[in-house]
C-alpha cells in the first residue's frame, strides 16, 4: 500500500514539473498582452520582447534590443512563443534574484492546504472502497493522497505567487520610467517656457531701442 501511493505521488509532481518545463507556445490570433515571448520569423530571424497588442495586419512588440516599440508583418510571423526569460516594459531582463526578493508565500501556503484537504478527502473516498473490500484501511490513502494533493497545489500556489512578484517588479519599473517621463517632460516644458520669456524680453528691448530711435 505504502509503495502504490509513493508511486502516485511521484507520477503526480513528475507531470506537473513536466508541464512547467516545456515551452508553451502563444496563439498567433489573440496574442496577450505584457507576455515575454519569444518571436520566430518565416525568415528564420529570431525576434525577443514583450507583447503589446496586434493592430491590423501588424504585431507591435517592445524588442529587447531597441528598448522600443516595434512592429513585425503578422504573416511573416512564423511563430510566437513564451521567452526563457522576463522583460519589463523597457525590454530589459527581470532577473530571478529581482523576482525572489518580491516573492512572498500566501499563495503557497493557502494552495497547499487546500490541496491537502482535497487529497485527504479523496483518499478518504479511496479508503471506503478499500474497507469495503477488506483490502486495507483509511490511514494510507488519507496521507498518501493528502501529501500529493498538497505538494501538488502547493507547487501551483508558488507559481502564482512567482507570477504576482514578476508584476510587481514589472509595475515598480514603470512606475519609476512613468515618474522619469513626467520629469523630462515638465523640464522640457519648463525650457520653453524660459525660451518664451527670454524672446518676449527681446523683442521688448528691440522695440523699446526702435521708439527711442525714432524719437
Amino acid at each position: 500500500m505504502r509503495k502504490l501511493f509513493t508511486v502516485m505521488l511521484t507520477i503526480i509532481v513528475f507531470v506537473y514539473f513536466c508541464g512547467c518545463s516545456s515551452t508553451k507556445p502563444v496563439s498567433l490570433q489573440n496574442p496577450v498582452s505584457g507576455e515575454s515571448v519569444s518571436i520566430v520569423m518565416k525568415n528564420g530571424k529570431i525576434f525577443e520582447g514583450v507583447l503589446l497588442k496586434k493592430e491590423g495586419t501588424e504585431l507591435r512588440y517592445v524588442d529587447v534590443s531597441s528598448h522600443k516599440p516595434e512592429k513585425l508583418v503578422f504573416d511573416e510571423i512564423r511563430s510566437i512563443s513564451k521567452a526563457n526569460k522576463k522583460y519589463d516594459f523597457e525590454g530589459n531582463i527581470i532577473s530571478e534574484k529581482d523576482i525572489d526578493e518580491k516573492k512572498g508565500i500566501t499563495k503557497t501556503l493557502g494552495y497547499g492546504f487546500g490541496g491537502i484537504v482535497l487529497g485527504a478527502a479523496a483518499g478518504f473516498g479511496v479508503g471506503l472502497i478499500l474497507a469495503a473490500s477488506n483490502s486495507g484501511g483509511f490511514i494510507y490513502p488519507m496521507i498518501g493522497l493528502g501529501l500529493a494533493g498538497g505538494i501538488y497545489f502547493g507547487l501551483k500556489g508558488s507559481d502564482s505567487d512567482y507570477e504576482d512578484a514578476f508584476y510587481e517588479v514589472r509595475r515598480e519599473r514603470y512606475e519609476i520610467t512613468r515618474e522619469k517621463l513626467k520629469k523630462e517632460l515638465a523640464d522640457e516644458k519648463q525650457k520653453l517656457e524660459e525660451q518664451k520669456l527670454e524672446k518676449e524680453k527681446l523683442l521688448k528691448e528691440l522695440k523699446s531701442k526702435k521708439k527711442d530711435s525714432e524719437n
